[in-house]
């Protein structure tokens, strides 16, 4: 475990303080939560635009063609 030392808005330290007492959490394992969340949807966003770069509009096309022609189910109808 590390340490780090941040500047932030009182503002914002009072609602933090609120929201981990209502979590029942202590500051510290509320924010590094808050952070492993944050990092989970950057590391996601990557993986999504890394994989989105290797493909083509025209590669998804073709893969579409080969879908079966089929109506959709009553419940999906818009």
């Amino acid at each position: 475990m590390s340490t780090l030392s941040i500047s932030i808005p009182e503002s914002i330290r009072q609602r933090v303080e609120g929201l981990a007492q209502a979590d029942g959490v202590s500051i510290d394992s509320f924010i590094a939560t808050v952070l492993s969340q944050r990092v989970a949807v950057a590391d996601a966003d990557s993986y999504v635009r890394l994989r989105g770069n290797r493909g083509s509009a025209q590669q998804l096309l073709e893969i579409l063609s080969e879908a079966p022609q089929i109506d959709p189910e009553a419940q999906d109808i818009l």
